[in-house]
This record gives C-alpha cells, sequence and structure tokens, in this order.
C-alpha cells in the first residue's frame, strides 16, 4: 500500500512538474484539444523552401513581420501618449494586434516562440503545436485535423483591422488579402 501511494506522490508531483515547465499543453481550442504556439521559426525551416513558393520570406517582408516593431516608432509613441498609454510595446492594447498570442504566457507558448516577431504565421493560421511536424503539414487533411487554419477568414483579419484600432483606414478583405497572400506553389 505504501508503495502506491508513493508511486501516485511520485506521478501527480511529475505531472504538476511538467506542467509547470510547459511540457503539458497548456491551450486548449474550441475543440478541447490543447496547443501551444511554436513561432515563426519553426515555420520557417520547411516554408522557405522555393519548391512550396517561399512563404515565409513573403510575410518577413509584410507589414505583419514589421507589426510589433512598428510599436515603436515616433508615430506610434504619438498615438500611444493619445491613448495614455505609456509604452505601446508592453501595453495589451497594443499587442493584441501587433504580436502573435499576446498575453499568453508559458505553458502556451515553446521556447522558440517570439512576441517580437510581430503578427507571425499562428496569428492566422492557430497555434502550430500539433501542426507543425513536417509528417503531419505533408497531409492537407492531417494538418487541418491537427488544427491548421489554411485558409482564414474575414472575421480572422478583423479582429484586428476594424474601427477601434487608432489607425484604422478602413479594411477590404478581398483586396487586402491579396496583397499578403503566399500561396503553395508545386502542389
Amino acid at each position: 500500500m505504501i508503495f502506491f501511494r508513493l508511486l501516485y506522490g511520485i506521478s501527480l508531483s511529475l505531472v504538476v512538474l511538467l506542467t509547470i515547465f510547459g511540457f503539458i499543453h497548456a491551450h486548449a481550442n474550441e475543440n478541447g484539444v490543447l496547443i501551444r504556439y511554436v513561432g515563426d521559426e519553426t515555420c520557417e525551416v520547411c516554408h522557405s523552401s522555393v519548391g512550396i513558393g517561399k512563404q515565409f520570406q513573403k510575410w518577413k517582408r509584410s507589414p505583419h513581420a514589421r507589426a510589433y516593431k512598428d510599436l515603436g516608432s515616433p508615430e506610434a509613441m504619438a498615438i500611444a501618449r493619445k491613448m495614455n498609454i505609456a509604452d505601446p510595446r508592453k501595453d495589451l492594447k497594443c499587442l493584441s494586434c501587433h504580436t502573435t498570442a499576446a498575453g499568453a504566457r508559458l505553458p502556451e507558448m515553446i521556447s522558440t516562440f517570439r512576441p517580437r516577431d510581430g503578427v507571425q504565421c499562428e496569428s492566422c493560421h492557430g497555434p502550430g503545436e500539433d501542426y507543425a511536424h513536417f509528417s503531419v503539414m505533408t497531409d492537407p487533411e492531417k494538418s487541418r485535423e491537427a488544427g491548421l487554419i489554411s485558409h482564414p477568414d474575414e472575421k480572422t483579419c478583423e479582429s484586428c483591422h476594424n474601427p477601434s484600432s487608432p489607425t484604422f483606414r478602413g479594411f477590404d478583405f478581398k483586396k487586402d488579402v491579396v496583397r499578403i497572400a503566399h500561396p503553395l506553389s508545386g502542389r
């Protein structure tokens, strides 16, 4: 009996430690599946290749990739002052649209995730821990089942591109989505 109590105590302690250090998923999607953010470096490994269209390079040249850096600009600082925000690079009102997973903490992100990389792949395509593996991504059905949002909708974009943004100048989904398009090629 003492052995089983000791085993139970060790098992429970292990689960707690794994949760604290982020080895057990900490974020549930709408299906109750727990997943974490992996960051753009994970996506870069495969999505930089010429064979599938260099999606990573297209994103890297986009305003989304610069979104966090833009929060340090004189224009952003002036807007922040008008909104009584001391530093837009630290305020959730700004970070929620200028970074991916704003407000998330470990263990919702793994160590490769960097908020300073702006509006990353997972802002539109969902947290990638379960679909970012090569064996999953090579199968479109498997990747969708693992949580990949292959074609984000207008609602996804409008969560940031809306009149509540102090720099909003209008948003036309059909026109604007073409500007950030990064389709797979060679398939």
